[in-house]
């Protein structure tokens, strides 16, 4: 049986969700709140989830013995902080190694543009243009990260955060590229 094989049957079936969480907290220990505030900056823009994922995870993540919580005290408020167990360490770690699991990719643009031809040619227009607007909006935050990370000294932890910001970038430059090249793929149509 290969090292791989063996890995993944000591990993609990977790959400990804979940499996997300416990990376997270392998950084530090946080408050619901402050997980939300990580996954909503712009270095983890690859990856979104509610407060009606986290607490419900957490709580599992509590009672498998993963994540353990505490009372921390923040502006004069007493709030509850996650942090990993060892245990929990242990199963993130090995997650952290496997080979990603292959799901389908979902991308709502592209499920909308599949079926947006039932109300017409202008629709399908401006849901792309729409498109190309949100994603020139996320390129000035992401190449500002890119630039701010490559001015600190070099180190791992730098180097992946880099390496997903680049990514998002790239991505980002690349959907721009192909929803201008399907509007003119589209105003072929018109004529």
């Amino acid at each position: 049986m290969s090292k791989t094989a063996k890995q993944s049957e000591s990993i609990p079936e977790l959400r990804i969700s979940a499996l997300a969480l416990m990376a997270i907290l392998g950084e530090n220990s946080m408050t619901g709140y402050e997980i939300k505030k990580t996954i909503d900056s712009s270095e983890m823009n690859f990856w979104k989830d509610s407060f009606g994922s986290i607490y419900p995870n957490l709580q599992l993540l509590t009672k498998l013995g993963y994540a353990k919580k505490t009372l921390c005290e923040t502006t004069g408020r007493k709030r509850t902080a996650y942090a990993l167990t060892e245990l929990g360490k242990g199963v993130v770690n090995s997650w952290l190694e496997l080979p990603e699991r292959q799901k389908p990719v979902k991308i709502e643009l592209l499920l909308k543009l599949r079926f947006g031809y039932r109300l017409g040619e202008n629709s399908v227009e401006k849901l792309l243009k729409s498109h190309i607007e949100h994603q020139k909006e996320l390129l000035p935050d992401l190449y500002e990260t890119i630039q701010h990370i490559d001015g600190l000294p070099i180190s791992l932890e730098l180097e992946t955060k880099r390496m997903t910001t680049d990514f998002l970038y790239r991505y980002t430059r690349m959907m721009i590229e192909w929803s201008e090249f399907s509007l003119t793929r589209l105003d072929k149509l018109k004529k």
